[in-house]
């Protein structure tokens, strides 16, 4: 199964909502070029929380679900306060009522022979409100829950591939944008004792910088890690990239709209 993979809308800035809306026109009028299911954005939606920008965003996503594709959303920094550094209860409630509906992190989204798990690394930040820049946490518990349900799909013998998806880049350790449990986090997602990954690909976003980590990929044994960038902003050449994945092949398709 291919799928689409945006990060970093944030709409609200500039010509960021106009752009965004290129992007959906052209995955909803190309779906036999691009012959994805399922559009992952990992967060980072709105910009300061504004909630014009919830309602935005959801006009542009339900053009998607109503082409027939399946969204899943996972929070970001921003979607959740101000700036993306002051959270807000009030932010993530307008979030959940615009963008990603009232379901609990980590979520797992079977579709065919895929298991897509959204992770909130939102989650423990929100509960010790440290204010260190746009770091991120996802927590003990909801780590446990990402360990459990591995070992549910695990064992099933179906032979599934597993995404994970989250907006807080696990390998970038700047102090102020960091994971901060991202040694944790990798304790779940790899089986040490067997020397291989209990998933397929990870899915992120958040450094606005568009990337395939391949040296992470082997050392990880992982099909795909890949970081979308900021998907509203040009290239050099004035275009829009929209990326798509194939855990199947282990293959990124990117394509440049105007």
């Amino acid at each position: 199964m291919k799928f689409i993979h945006l990060s970093d809308i944030h709409i609200g800035q500039s010509h960021n909502l106009e752009n965004f809306a290129s992007i959906v026109d052209w995955i909803v009028a190309f779906q036999s070029v691009h012959q994805s299911k399922v559009v992952i954005i990992t967060g980072d939606i709105v910009d300061d929380g504004a909630l014009g920008q919830y309602r935005e965003a959801k006009q542009q996503i339900d053009k998607l679900t109503h082409a027939g594709l399946q969204v899943l959303c996972t929070p970001g920094n921003h979607d959740y306060g101000a700036n993306g550094i002051v959270e807000s209860e009030e932010c993530v409630a307008r979030f959940k009522k615009y963008i990603s509906g009232d379901v609990d992190y980590p979520l797992r989204v079977d579709i065919d022979d895929h298991s897509f798990i959204l992770i909130d690394s939102m989650l423990e930040e929100m509960n010790n409100y440290k204010l260190w820049g746009a770091q991120g946490e996802i927590g003990k518990a909801q780590l446990s829950e990402l360990d459990r349900i591995l070992n549910e799909i695990n064992h099933s013998q179906q032979q599934r591939k597993i995404i994970v998806a989250l907006h807080h880049h696990p390998f970038y350790y700047n102090y102020f944008q960091k994971l901060r449990d991202d040694e944790l986090f990798k304790k779940v997602i790899i089986d040490e004792e067997k020397q291989r990954s209990r998933i397929d690909a990870i899915v992120f976003g958040h450094k606005h910088v568009a990337h395939r980590f391949v040296e992470k990929e082997q050392k990880y044994k992982l099909d795909l890690i890949y970081s979308a960038g900021a998907s509203i902003e040009r290239s050099g050449a004035g275009k829009l990239t929209i990326p798509v994945l194939d855990c199947m092949c282990g293959e990124i398709v990117v394509h440049d709209i105007d």
